[in-house]
């Protein structure tokens, strides 16, 4: 395929370069903020921690910390734990089930910290702030109730989200637009593709009745 070709069937397809992309993007702009509803996401972090009633030594605060990394993965698999899933949906009445419930939360540790976030996800943005809160609340309980322990407090509480985080309108906006132009690009090679085949192969037809023998003889 020769470059000729190529830039031949560009040219063809120059008013589609602009119009298939622009139409891609306003279809994407259309489906992405009415069609496809949007997820916020709320987060409440925790930190897992003691304030020494009296002066320790280095090494006895070094200790404290090192066990309060280890607590916060304790805390993390009794959050994700359906017994707390369990205790949410009972307490706040909610019409879920532990699955769907498990699958709207994460909750993860914050490096080798003593910091804990709880993040939920919902079309709802005061519903995921209330989930997120709550799993921290009933955490705490059956932190006491069951490790009987009480150190671990809110750093930050969740707050209904004012933007969402997916979908992102202007990434969808830019991947549509990036797409048509391919598309079309695709298209003209294709049919430069195709044309250069064609040519080839009738030049080769033209080079073997010019050079059979019979044909030469006939004539």
């Amino acid at each position: 395929m020769r470059a000729k070709e190529v830039a031949r069937s560009l040219n063809e397809v120059k008013l589609a370069l602009f119009i298939v992309p622009v139409l891609a993007m306003i279809i994407s702009a259309i489906i992405s903020m009415y069609v496809i509803q949007p997820v916020y996401r709320a987060s409440t972090t925790l930190m897992v921690f003691k304030q020494p009633e009296y002066a320790t030594p280095y090494e006895v605060r070094m200790g404290t910390i090192t066990l309060n990394q280890r607590l916060v993965k304790t805390y993390r698999e009794l959050a994700k734990s359906t017994l707390i899933y369990e205790e949410i949906i009972k307490q706040n009445n909610l019409k879920l089930s532990v699955d769907a419930l498990r699958s709207s939360i994460n909750v993860e540790t914050l490096g080798d910290t003593e910091f804990l976030r709880i993040s939920v996800e919902s079309s709802n943005p005061t519903l995921a702030a209330m989930l997120a809160n709550e799993t921290a609340r009933v955490l705490f309980e059956k932190i006491a109730e069951i490790l009987i322990l009480d150190n671990i407090q809110v750093i930050d509480a969740a707050t209904p989200p004012q933007k969402p985080v997916w979908p992102n309108h202007m990434i969808n906006i830019l991947m549509a637009g990036i797409i048509g132009i391919l598309l079309v690009v695709g298209v003209a090679l294709f049919r430069a593709s195709i044309r250069s085949e064609v040519e080839e192969t009738c030049n080769q037809a033209d080079i073997t009745v010019q050079h059979d023998p019979d044909n030469q003889l006939n004539n």
